[in-house]
């Protein structure tokens, strides 16, 4: 099966030789011990979210739209989070000046948006985060970044090319984080340009003060290797590295006299960890109760430790013994100090899902794609965004995929180059290198003094939508009619003597449309209230611990021509005629469908006369010849008499079958459609009716208070903070698809909210820019937990 993973870190550019020290604590050796487990589980007792942005690029143009979908999970189950349904959507430049926000509504753990790339752009490098208000409660990384780079095609001045010196960042993490005199031990390399990215293949010689070599690494495609070697307490050694011809030289002499180690190695199902001091430190720690604590953000096991005559211990752990996923090994003394720690990925039980051979059909300027998907099980429902871009692209090089900043990134501090290789089509050496990444890695982002002492507090709350508390300046009580909306029914709130306010909670409403409230007086009668309304949230929050991010790395430097045209704007000169639609021939056709689907009852079709003067829809039902009751239990009841009894019509509005019929007392009638009532037992769609018949009544909200003398009592608030509903994405139209740059920058599609049919299949229909081949960049989970993440090439013959 292929695995794809991706990880990015970025380390400080001083030159240091980096030894991790003991965690600084209040507990001392003679005090009593911190219980481990207890602690650990108060740590982890608030769930945790976590999130990921998929952006159809990371290099736009001016002109461009980003577009961007958003996945948040539970960081434990890796299912969809259903808590939150509000995601914050930042855009930042490089001195984290805010450019562009939105407030986004996940439904299920997924949403999506786009941010158009306009004049409030400049050249240069730009941030894009994702996160919740929840996030802010915990240290973890567990919000989303970004660097993205926004370029203008049409600017004249040039874009700044970065010059990389020659000078190396060099740094020797000891396995563990401790480099122990006179024993074996593992040293992380990671080696570093001046801009911060690993430089590859660079290869180096340990030396002893005697000029002889005593261990090589050479690092990988990021800049990371490792070497083995016993370093003798009275020897000193360097570190030479071989980097443009030119020999660079560092020290490599800080030790500790005393300490414990550790070295982890695969071999076959189960991992190895090697524990070894040396002679001076076992007779201070022989027989003593060591713990090894194991956990994975929310589940723990201890394994007992103990050093008896050997400076050298094993322990063998078998992978179904470990968590899927992250693994962090920390060490405690006898006392419960933590004095080491490792990172370790399992990969097992990690279920991906996979594409096979797609299938192609072109038409006349359009292209058909079908991918099926395997892996998908009975309950699966997968949730999917995919960019579609020519296969020679070069605006596609985010560091992370959903696997990586998912499953790896939230564990750790710094953020990871290239995160996403380490995730890609799953070998032995991608293993090697990812185990090799967090052997660097030191400490993870679960700080034990933290853990210990200062465990989150719910100080931030899981946001559903947008709540309200509206003050009234009036003395006596009143009733308050919050007019219907896109989302949601008109509500009425009372408010009598001994109070001055109503709230409510988990409101929708989109791109700066304000509530509408009138003020009910009497029986009939109503004004315009005067309301003052305070909203939650009323702003887009900040989070402090977003960590740094590289700038993008490119593959080749995009020069921009002035001269050049790259968008095809023809569009954009062609008058737009108004456009004609025979509205009245259109109504008649509709009621006439109306009419004769609700055949056996009456149809009443309201105009804006009805809208003005119907006060309510149970005094409208009342009128209609139906008795409309208070029973004793405060519950309202409606009937009618047939046959010498009572029976009880159901009710629809919207087509749904309305539980509750209090809402229709004080129900707004500004934007009602239609009503057809029906006092026979006739269905119609209905699933089933009542033996009073059937009420259906249907609104439109583009229709309320429509040019009526009601408006007068309407109270507009304008809301702070609104959802940004989800636009429609369209690709630029480019002046030729025939072009170098065209198929480097081009945009050809991007679906942000793909789901699948019956045969658990992606169906896409694309326009045809004669691209030979194209690549589908796919992201995505599903409700059980499974990934997706694809960068799949398709031939189009």
């Amino acid at each position: 099966m292929k695995k794809k993973y991706a990880i990015s870190k970025i380390i400080t550019t001083k030159l240091f030789i980096y030894v991790f020290n003991l965690l600084c604590f209040s507990i001392s050796m003679g005090q009593d011990k911190t219980d481990l487990e207890s602690s650990f589980d108060k740590y982890v007792n608030l769930p945790r979210e976590v999130a990921f942005a998929h952006l159809n690029k990371s290099l736009y143009l001016k002109g461009e739209t980003i577009g961007f979908s958003i996945y948040v999970l539970d960081k434990n189950t890796k299912k969809p989070s259903t808590k939150t349904t509000n995601v914050y959507t930042v855009i930042t430049d490089d001195n984290n000046n805010t450019i562009k926000e939105q407030l986004i509504w996940t439904k299920d753990g997924k949403g999506y948006g786009t941010f158009s790339v306009d004049s409030t752009f400049a050249n240069g490098n730009y941030t894009f985060k994702a996160y919740t208000n929840w996030m802010k409660n915990f240290d973890e990384q567990n919000l989303y970044t970004q660097n993205i780079k926004i370029i203008d095609p049409n600017a004249t001045t040039d874009v700044s090319k970065n010059i990389i010196s020659s000078k190396l960042d060099a740094q020797f993490l000891p396995e563990g984080g401790h480099l122990v005199a006179d024993t074996e031990n593992t040293v992380g390399v990671v080696i570093k340009d001046t801009l911060g990215y690993g430089v590859p293949n660079i290869t180096g010689r340990i030396l002893n003060d005697n000029n002889i070599v005593v261990s090589t690494f050479k690092t990988n495609q990021v800049g990371l290797g490792k070497f083995l070697f016993i370093h003798e307490s009275k020897t000193s050694y360097t570190v030479e590295l071989d980097f443009r011809n030119r020999i660079q030289t560092f020290d490599l002499n800080t030790i500790e006299k005393r300490g414990v180690n550790i070295t982890l190695n695969q071999i076959d199902s189960k991992i190895a960890l090697t524990f070894r001091t040396n002679k001076e430190t076992l007779p201070t720690i022989k027989d003593k109760p060591y713990t090894l604590f194991i956990h994975n953000g929310s589940q723990s096991k201890t394994i007992p430790i103990t050093f008896k005559n050997s400076t050298t211990l094993v322990k063998a752990i078998a992978f179904k013994n470990l968590f899927s996923g992250i693994n962090i090994l920390t060490l405690f003394n006898e006392n419960n100090v933590p004095i080491l720690e490792r990172l370790f990925f399992n990969r097992n039980e990690v279920e991906l899902l996979e594409t096979v051979d797609a299938f192609v059909e072109k038409y006349q300027d359009s292209i058909a794609i079908q991918v099926p998907l395997s892996g998908m099980k009975p309950l699966d429902i997968a949730r999917l965004s995919i960019s579609i871009l020519p296969n020679d692209t070069k605006s596609y090089n985010a560091d992370h995929n959903i696997l990586s900043h998912i499953l790896v990134q939230p564990y750790i501090k710094s953020n990871i180059e290239n995160a996403k290789y380490y995730f890609i089509d799953n070998d032995s050496k991608k293993e090697y290198d990812l185990d090799n990444l967090l052997l660097t890695q030191g400490w993870s982002s679960y700080d034990w003094n933290t853990i210990f002492n200062t465990p989150p507090k719910q100080v931030y709350l899981f946001e559903t939508g947008i709540s309200f508390i509206g003050n009234s300046t009036y003395s006596d009580k009143g009733r308050f009619i919050l007019h219907s909306s896109k989302h949601h029914d008109a509500l009425a709130f009372i408010v009598d003597e001994k109070e001055s306010s109503f709230s409510h909670s988990n409101y929708f409403i989109e791109d700066n449309n304000p509530l509408e409230f009138s003020q009910v007086t009497g029986k009939t009668t109503m004004q315009k209230p005067s309301l003052h309304l305070q909203f939650s949230p009323s702003k887009v929050p900040n989070i402090k611990n977003f960590i740094n991010v590289l700038p993008l790395k490119e593959n080749t430097v995009f020069e921009a021509n002035g001269s050049d045209t790259v968008f095809d704007t023809k569009w954009n000169t062609v008058e737009q005629l108004d456009e004609v639609l025979i509205e009245a021939n259109i109504e008649k056709r509709r009621i006439n469908k109306l009419i004769t689907y609700y055949s056996t009852g009456k149809l009443d079709m309201f105009d804006d006369e009805q809208r003005i003067h119907e006060i309510d829809m149970m005094t409208y039902l009342n009128k209609q010849g139906y008795i409309v009751l208070m029973l004793p239990n405060g519950k309202m009841e409606l009937t009618i008499l047939r046959f010498g009894k009572r029976e009880i019509p159901k009710i629809y509005l919207n087509n749904q079958v309305l539980m509750d019929i209090d809402v229709l007392l004080n129900f707004n009638m500004g934007d009602i459609d239609y009503v057809a009532l029906d006092k026979t037992i006739k269905q119609y769609d209905a699933s089933n009716v009542g033996n009073g018949g059937t009420i259906h009544i249907n609104t439109n909200p583009g229709l309320r208070f429509k040019n009526d003398t009601r408006k007068g009592f309407n109270q507009k608030v304008s809301l702070p903070l609104t959802f940004t509903s989800p636009k429609t994405f369209y690709a630029p139209k480019y002046v030729n698809y025939d072009s170098n740059f065209f198929r480097e920058y081009g945009v050809i599609d991007w679906i942000p909210n793909i789901t699948l049919d019956k045969t658990n299949a992606i169906n896409l229909k694309i326009l045809d820019t004669k691209t030979k081949q194209i690549k589908l960049c796919i992201e995505g989970v599903t409700n059980e937990g499974r990934f997706i993440s694809e960068e799949k090439v398709i031939t189009i013959n």
